[in-house]
């Protein structure tokens, strides 16, 4: 593995939890795999990089404003088509793992940089989450993509595409109850532990227009599943799908918390009814 990132949680990098945003950490993932790019042989601003089709993110402590962090990357797999790398984002004062990140890219490593790989032990998530046959979506994001989120190659940035995310993260929240003035009266948010992103196309360029569509997939005692469909409405298609694993959070304790019973019935409306 190779440091490829080191940086700090800037104050405005922060999100209602007060913890570093799941963007800013695919910000510094998207820099990441821009260096990887170079390394494997790749011109990570050519208008044919290889783009991200899919990437498992597990979040695991917590980043605040002001600590400093770093990413190490190497490549875990290739083959005729594609290849995988890994990601590790580590707390710099602590040293202590925080994020990491199994991300799939559309090209194979160019030339012989094949052979550099790295031992990777950790398997994507096998957690699915089913959304049932009746449940119900709600439009939580609409956008055009604007020529500021774009990435070296043209097209938008990881970074960009997950700030769409949690905009209908939090739309999302609302029509179960968990209000912006909720969270603050209660000292309550969400807190996410996992990501599992899938690209259905590559990403879009400046000038596309972006819908989000969300459910519920799964209601634990203090867990919620939510997954987001994102189309491009400019060319009528599918364009990325976004599981989010999380809980219902005590922001004083930094502990879940119970999903209380007006969040747990609309909760269940969405999904059908069903658990």
């Amino acid at each position: 593995m190779q440091e490829t990132v080191r940086s700090v949680v800037k104050t405005w990098e922060l999100d209602a939890v007060a913890h570093f945003t799941t963007a800013f950490y695919y910000k510094a993932l998207s820099s990441a795999t821009m260096a990887m790019l170079s390394q494997l042989g790749h011109e990570p601003c050519a208008a044919d990089a290889p783009w991200t089709q899919n990437c498992w993110t597990r979040f695991l402590k917590e980043l605040r404003g002001g600590d400093a962090y770093h990413v190490t990357s190497g490549l875990v797999d290739a083959d005729d088509a594609s290849c995988t790398l890994g990601h590790q984002l580590f707390n710099s004062e602590t040293d202590e793992l925080c994020t990491t990140f199994l991300q799939r890219l559309s090209k194979p490593p160019a030339g012989e940089r094949a052979a550099q790989r790295v031992e990777w032990s950790e398997r994507a998530s096998e957690r699915q989450a089913e959304v049932a046959e009746g449940a119900s979506w709600q439009r939580t994001a609409a956008s055009v993509v604007r020529p500021e989120e774009l990435d070296g190659s043209g097209r938008l940035d990881l970074s960009a595409l997950i700030h769409v995310f949690s905009d209908s993260n939090i739309q999302l929240q609302n029509a179960l109850g968990m209000t912006s003035s909720y969270m603050r009266d209660e000292a309550i948010g969400y807190s996410t532990a996992e990501y599992q992103l899938e690209m259905q196309c590559p990403p879009p360029v400046a000038g596309t227009r972006l819908e989000v569509s969300s459910t519920v997939a799964h209601l634990g005692t203090s867990s919620l599943w939510f997954v987001h469909q994102m189309n491009d409405t400019t060319a009528g298609a599918p364009l990325a799908r976004l599981v989010q694993l999380g809980v219902h959070l005590n922001t004083s304790a930094r502990k879940p918390s119970p999903v209380p019973e007006p969040i747990r019935k609309r909760a269940l409306e969405l999904m059908g009814g069903k658990r």
